[in-house]
């Protein structure tokens, strides 16, 4: 490294961290960091842009997700070299092959050598989500950690910090049998006992094996000259039969254990808290060699009798050896402060499962760091938090993987095998619920016989319940909602008609007519576990918490308004997402109801993300709204996304039904400009399967347009008419040309812009490409005037397309950029195409290097949409793009 060079300087344990000529950098965003720390875990070797894309996305990444990737990459070379200039690759973060890299010898980092024991004693990449530290790449960095302690684990000064590392490897056998070592010559013989039954119980559970030779060995220096153990409480509840390790909170939980006296479970009803918690503290045990104790506070019991904290602290105290008699009538005070006492000179666990609120714990809680303290709650107890330095934990639903081991389990794996789609679907209803998921799984172990699929179609939410008192799904969800407050109640009823898979803030204050006050009831909700917050504005509502929501909802009598709330507020969200388009409104809705919080993307890219994100929902919506027969408003709705569909050139076949059902509403409603737009609306995607239906109707909404004088939607008609594959070239390009000179005359600015595209593209087919070059120059040069966003973009390709066909590869290279830089993350089918062309532009004007680059960027893109792009443009014209660019490429080798 040269002297002007910056030192670097990076940390992995502990969590990732940077200095730059010893100052720290802030590392930024979530994001950012993992991307950093695959970079860094690789050690110098490449890591593929696939890997990264799902590293940082997860399983199912967003269809920008790669450009995104790109910009993360630039942000993260400015770690390192702030004043880098956007597109340079600087010197410590490179592109190689599919992938990138992190120049590495010349950082100063701790993965570079082999660390000592006192330096690992936090986990690398501390921090990182748990489903990233699962990769390889960070695995193998974890093993290296775990054999760190077992060559240290010879000397006795290294008790605790191979204590904190084998506590994060509970199957580890050596590092196990080491420590049981480490124990015994440390002289705690009895721990060393009580660690290895511990470890024999784990193996047998959860991987079917017995201890091996090492672990034995181990067992049997600690039986040597044993004493007999001194008397302390054994508490803890035997753990759950058919218990699932619940990998995606080990490290958070063992991370916790570390550095907080109390730990928080908290989660919906039947969401396996009190299972967890058994089983961690099962494995903490040997850790807390005076004992455990365990106290069932019955926060959310259906008797409603909770346990008052001077009888809870009466039990424990007992627990621990102290007198009723000797403590008289003093009252809850001087019990809480004789329980601290009690346990200052102990190690204990102190397990309090169900608490109903922070007042009921706080009484209990030892004076000492000693001890751990694990609570379970339905609610999150943000006053311990703030005021105790709680460490919170959220116990989440199982996944589809865990619940079926779960079911496999308690049914057997063989008999779901034999049934696969029958198991997906129990385990879909069960909706991750470990306690659904076990009655199910008992009714249906009772029942050998009967087929799986015969059983699941029985099953409704009266299904899950054993016949015992309280012990079903919908006893354990009542104890909750009783809970909580009557304006939460309400909102939680009312949600039940949102049909999406999230609900955001503004949708919920409309459905309820909230107002700002939706925020706080959506927090009491999300507190009460009854909805599970998605990323500070949005929530989601797990399927049999949606059903029983459903229920109250129906003996309420309030659905019917909640449903026209439900309808007004998309109509109107809708109508705002589309006018980011630049569009003109087919139709004027009038003043809002009150209490109406209507979504207001801010600019044409939010407004695409908004509708991407909300496409689920508001194909629900028009459905509901279409079955309510509430026309006029599933028009309304249909009509305005046309913007967002046609920007991200979604197949006509996704909304082709529901389009020939609005159009059967609109010829029953009388209004000339709706069925119109139904007629148009429809027709898309005609002109190639049913071309005579396709001028059919098309001809029928011009006549409607002229019986009402619209010339906007004559302008568009004759536009939608150059699409047809019957016509003569010649008559669609009078369409054409009648579509501009209709639109000329209407004065609306993106009417015209949509009919200069379509002349444009006939005159290019019909091979006057000067001509059609002029055409899409005034189309492009008028959609960036008027801000009609997405033309913008897509007028640039066709022009750079032309420029292309008449060698004029400047101006080719000029406008497939410019078609790059307007494009929102959220559209990926201009990037294909503009690719493709900037592709061969450059490279016929001798510039290789960013032809190469661009080459890379284009595959990059097909590998992850092609099967997008090939269900809207046809296997022949993607496979004839893909061909062209590969051809750039063998001519640069």
């Amino acid at each position: 490294m040269t002297t002007s060079e910056p030192a670097v300087r990076l940390r992995a344990y502990g969590g990732l961290r940077m200095w730059r000529d010893g100052v720290e950098v802030d590392i930024g965003p979530p994001r950012q960091r993992v991307l950093l720390a695959a970079l860094l875990a690789a050690r110098g070797g490449v890591v593929g842009i696939t890997e990264l894309v799902e590293l940082i996305w997860g399983a199912e990444p967003s269809q920008s997700a790669v450009n995104q990737l790109h910009r993360l990459v630039g942000q993260v070379r400015r770690l390192f070299e702030p004043d880098l200039p956007s597109r340079a690759t600087g010197r410590w973060v490179h592109p190689a092959g599919e992938g990138y890299r992190l120049v590495a010898d010349a950082l100063d980092t701790d993965l570079a050598a082999t660390p000592s024991l006192d330096a690992v004693q936090e986990p690398a990449f501390a921090g990182l989500d748990p489903e990233v530290l699962e990769h390889p790449l960070f695995v193998t960095i974890a093993q290296e950690r775990i054999q760190i302690a077992v060559d240290a684990a010879d000397q006795p000064s290294a008790l605790s910090g191979v204590q904190r590392i084998a506590a994060s490897a509970p199957l580890h056998e050596p590092l196990q049998a080491r420590l049981i070592r480490l124990l015994v010559l440390s002289g705690r013989r009895a721990e060393a006992l009580v660690l290895f039954d511990e470890v024999r119980h784990r193996l047998a559970d959860e991987l079917g094996t017995d201890p091996g030779a090492e672990l034995r060995a181990a067992h049997l220096l600690a039986l040597e000259d044993e004493q007999p153990a001194a008397h302390r409480p054994v508490q803890l509840p035997r753990r759950v039969a058919g218990f699932v390790p619940r990998h995606d909170l080990t490290s958070a939980l063992d991370a916790q254990a570390n550095n907080a006296a109390i730990v928080i479970l908290s989660g919906m009803g039947g969401v396996g808290k009190t299972a967890v918690a058994v089983d961690w503290a099962h494995r903490l045990a040997p850790r807390f060699p005076d004992g455990q104790l365990y106290l069932n506070l019955r926060g959310f019991d259906p008797s409603g009798r909770l346990v008052d904290p001077v009888d809870a602290l009466n039990t424990l105290l007992e627990s621990v050896g102290v007198s009723l008699a000797s403590l008289g009538g003093t009252g809850l005070d001087a019990r809480a402060a004789r329980f601290r006492s009690a346990l200052a000179d102990r190690k204990m666990i102190v397990l309090l499962d169900n608490a109903r609120d922070s007042e009921q714990v706080r009484p209990l809680l030892p004076g000492v760091p000693g001890c751990l303290v694990v609570v379970t709650s339905r609610n999150r107890l943000t006053g311990l938090v703030a005021r105790e330095g709680a460490r919170p934990v959220h116990v989440n639903r199982l996944g589809d993987a865990a619940a079926s081991e779960l079911l496999a389990k308690r049914v057997g794996s063989a008999r779901l095998a034999a049934e696969p789609a029958a198991s997906q679907d129990l385990v879909r209803f069960c909706a991750g619920l470990p306690l659904a998921l076990a009655i199910a799984a008992a009714h249906a172990s009772v029942r050998p016989d009967m087929r799986l699929s015969e059983f699941v179609e029985e099953l409704e939410l009266d299904a899950l319940s054993t016949g015992e008192s309280g012990d079903d799904v919908r006893s354990a969800f009542s104890w909750s909602y009783e809970a909580l407050s009557p304006a939460a109640a309400r909102l939680f009823r009312l949600l039940a008609v949102h049909p999406g898979p999230e609900i955001s803030i503004a949708a919920a204050a409309s459905i309820a007519g909230a107002g700002p006050k939706a925020r706080s009831l959506l927090a009491e909700l999300s507190a009460a576990n009854m909805l599970t917050e998605a990323d500070g504005r949005r929530y989601t509502m797990h399927d049999l918490l949606h059903a029983y929501a459903d229920e109250l909802l129906e003996s309420s009598g309030e659905r019917l308004d909640a449903e026209k709330r439900l309808v007004e507020h998309y109509v109107r969200s809708i109508r705002h997402s589309y006018l980011m388009f630049g569009r003109p409104q087919v139709t004027y809705l009038g003043p809002p109801s009150a209490g109406m919080t209507i979504e207001r993307p801010a600019d044409f890219a939010a407004a695409l993300e908004w509708y991407l994100r909300e496409k689920l929902t508001l194909r629900a919506v028009i459905d509901l709204a279409l079955l309510r027969r509430w026309h006029r408003e599933a028009i309304e709705m249909v009509l305005d996304l046309r913007a967002a569909r046609g920007a991200v050139v979604e197949p006509p076949a996704d909304s082709a039904e529901q389009s020939e059902r609005a159009l059967k509403a609109a010829q029953s409603l009388g209004e000339p400009v709706l069925e119109a737009g139904m007629l148009r609306e429809s027709s898309i995607g005609l002109h190639s399967t049913d071309p005579n239906q396709f001028r059919s109707r098309l001809e029928r909404a011009l006549e409607l347009y002229e019986s009402i004088d619209d010339l906007a939607g004559q302008a568009m008609v004759w536009r939608n008419m150059a699409w047809s594959t019957t016509a003569e070239p010649s008559e669609r390009l009078m369409y054409a040309k009648r579509a501009v000179d209709t639109a000329e005359l209407c004065g609306e600015p993106s009417v015209l812009v949509f009919a200069l595209a379509a002349l444009g593209s006939e005159l290019r087919d019909q091979g006057d490409l000067a001509s059609a070059a002029d055409a899409a120059l005034e189309a492009h040069e008028l959609a960036v005037q008027a801000d009609v966003l997405d033309m913008s973009a897509q007028t640039a390709v066709k022009l750079a397309e032309i420029k292309l066909a008449l060698a004029d590869h400047s101006a080719a290279v000029r406008y497939a950029s410019t078609a790059l830089d307007l494009t929102p993350p959220a559209e990926v089918f201009t990037p294909f195409q503009a690719s493709a062309i900037l592709a061969e532009a450059t490279l016929a004007l001798g510039d290789t290097a960013r032809a190469s680059a661009v080459v890379s960027t284009f595959r990059q893109a097909a590998a992850q949409h092609s099967h997008i792009y090939r269900v809207v443009w046809g296997d022949d014209e993607v496979d004839a793009v893909i061909s062209r660019v590969d051809a750039c490429a063998s001519s640069m080798h």
